[in-house]
């Protein structure tokens, strides 16, 4: 884990470029006359038999803690249990308490796993 301070054309093109049977990704996008900012990404990666699903999210630093990834996961949520997903999967580190604290205010299982240095997370997806 790093973080990222600027996105290449490449990363950006395979954080976008998706197989809809198994991924999906929602982008925030700010547009103004002069150019586009993206301000950030919520990713979701199926297993085969569209199960469990591993998600990330990323958001420009400047952004955080505006609420922005709380919406962008939300709507990851949505969509993965409206296509029938079981469970959503996700890692982060243990110093990124605002991701913490948005998984455990979402419903997330939170597992810190000190020894590993990462933090497990996981939201059964129940239908109904």
């Amino acid at each position: 884990f790093s973080e990222i301070n600027e996105f290449t054309h490449d990363d950006l093109a395979n954080m976008t470029q998706i197989d809809y049977d198994r991924e999906m990704a929602f982008v925030a996008v700010r547009t103004t006359a002069e150019k586009s900012e993206i301000l950030g990404v919520t990713r979701a990666i199926s297993d085969p038999d569209n199960i469990d699903a591993e998600f990330a999210v990323l958001v420009r630093s400047d952004l955080k803690g505006l609420g922005l990834g709380r919406r962008l996961l939300e709507k990851l949520i949505a969509y993965t249990q409206s296509h029938g997903l079981q469970r959503l999967n996700g890692i982060t580190m243990p110093n990124n308490r605002g991701m913490i604290g948005l998984a455990r205010k979402l419903g997330f299982t939170v597992d810190i796993q000190l020894e590993d240095g990462i933090v497990s997370l996981s939201l059964p997806l129940n239908q109904g």
